[in-house]
């Protein structure tokens, strides 16, 4: 998706987070969509076997830390 918008064939709603990380590789910057951007909720699901995948938890903090402190 990137890749289509750098290159003028698109725009993307992306997670500002993603444009920020990719906007030294692409030309592309992050835009905010109305007077106060988009507020939305992500949900995060994981089997009972994976709760002690150490990637996965380290994703879950991640996620909880941007949530509080965006």
């Amino acid at each position: 998706m990137l890749q289509m918008v750098a290159c003028g064939r698109g725009v993307a709603a992306l997670p500002r987070w993603l444009v920020e990380e990719f906007s030294e590789k692409y030309p592309v910057r992050a835009v905010r969509l109305g007077p106060s951007g988009i507020q939305k909720q992500i949900f995060l699901g994981v089997r009972r076997t994976d709760l002690e995948v150490d990637y996965l938890n380290a994703f879950m903090e991640l996620a909880r830390n941007y949530s509080e402190h965006p």
